[in-house]
């Protein structure tokens, strides 16, 4: 196993559980622990006493749900100052599912793209998509064959006989 080059905190409203399920499939090169493992005082810490403590104890950061501490100039200091990692996710903090997926999509290589001697954060707001017709897409194939659409159509779509054919006997 790789010797973890980024050792973030999870800070204690992150959802632990669904962290442990996924373990296996997180980055070798990064190491997520709960502040309550490292030290059970971390978390009646402020958040700025919290980036000194945590600069003291080797720790490169912070996983959080309180984006709101980037709005705090006492706090932001502290990340200035520690050169902290801060991976703050914004407004999904009562979905833990959201939240732990956002946090997914962001690991892998995050280690690769830290801007070092600084303070780097990375703020994750996923806002939930709306979906497209399928229609499009079909649209798009045409364009690209050359072809109408509706003529791509009829030259690729499903009929009724397929739909009355049992697929799986």
């Amino acid at each position: 196993m790789t010797e973890p080059r980024l050792r973030l905190a999870l800070d204690q409203n992150f959802p632990m559980p669904l962290i442990d399920l996924n373990r296996e499939y997180l980055p070798t090169d990064i190491d997520l622990v709960h502040i309550a493992k490292i030290d059970h005082r971390l978390s009646d810490l402020g958040d700025r006493q919290l980036f000194i403590a945590l600069k003291q104890l080797g720790y490169d950061g912070l996983i959080t749900n309180n984006y709101r501490m980037l709005a705090i100039p006492e706090e932001v200091a502290a990340i200035v100052k520690t050169k902290a990692v801060v991976v703050a996710v914004q407004a999904l903090g009562h979905d833990p599912i959201r939240a732990v997926g956002a946090l997914l999509l962001e690991l892998p290589g995050l280690p690769e793209r830290l801007r070092r001697g600084k303070g780097n954060v990375f703020r994750l707001n996923y806002n939930r998509r709306r979906p497209e017709d399928a229609w499009t897409y079909l649209a798009e194939a045409a364009r690209r064959l050359g072809k109408d659409p509706d003529e791509l159509w009829e030259d690729v779509k499903v009929t009724n006989d397929e739909m009355n054919t049992t697929v799986l006997s």
